[in-house]
């Protein structure tokens, strides 16, 4: 059987995601999602990276790494979003209802229908981190770091993520012996399902955990 092309899926969820988009009402969207609305679209960070979301097009754009005090000069230099980035920015800014955080960290298979994924999350993503990590917790706190975590005091080593402006992570690493195996975890807030659904919630996931890895 001819496997699905992932370009193409990510082509039809991102047209399915602008349609929806553009029936939106972008000024209340800002409010609910926390983010800054312009004349050119809504600006808001993912993982301290900037980016543009046109209104009605759903047009997104990568700003770069600082906010844009010149939306002109930013935009001169912009260059579009990766798909699943853009889809996932257009389904948190379609999402956001204005929950407040629940300062309660969860498991990915507590979020709603989280089950579903779960083991494919926990093989992958979280594997991804214990596999590079759970010798080196030096590596792993610079790495963190370096993307703007904020440590906690949780496991052996752990760091928080703003990943949305109303949206944070956290990931858990304990470090392997000879008696138990390394270990990671990627929590979120109780409250994400109000910012994006449980797929995308797994591709912020996947997106960090190899963000971390790859430095």
């Amino acid at each position: 059987m001819t496997q699905p092309d992932p370009h193409r899926r990510f082509q039809i969820a991102l047209e399915r995601a602008r349609a929806d988009w553009a029936a939106a009402d972008p000024g209340l969207s800002a409010g609910l999602s926390g983010c800054v609305l312009s004349p050119q679209g809504i600006v808001l960070p993912f993982f301290r990276a900037w980016h543009l979301v046109t209104h009605p097009a759903g047009d997104v754009l990568f700003l770069g790494p600082d906010t844009p005090a010149d939306m002109s000069a930013a935009l001169a230099a912009a260059k579009p979003a990766h798909p699943s980035v853009a889809i996932a920015l257009i389904h948190y800014l379609l999402t956001a209802d204005g929950t407040p955080a629940a300062d309660r960290w969860v498991t990915f298979r507590e979020l709603p229908d989280g089950l579903f994924y779960a083991q494919a999350f926990a093989g992958h993503e979280e594997a991804v981190l214990a596999q590079r990590y759970g010798q080196d917790l030096a590596a792993f706190r610079a790495a963190a770091a370096a993307l703007g975590g904020q440590p906690l005091d949780l496991a052996d080593a752990s760091f928080r993520f703003q990943a949305l402006p109303r949206l944070e992570l956290a990931v858990l690493l304990w470090e392997g012996d000879e008696e138990f195996p390394a270990r990671a975890r990627i929590l979120f807030d109780a409250h994400a399902g109000h910012y994006l659904p449980t797929e995308d919630l797994s591709g912020l996931g996947d997106w960090l955990a190899h963000r971390v890895t790859r430095r």
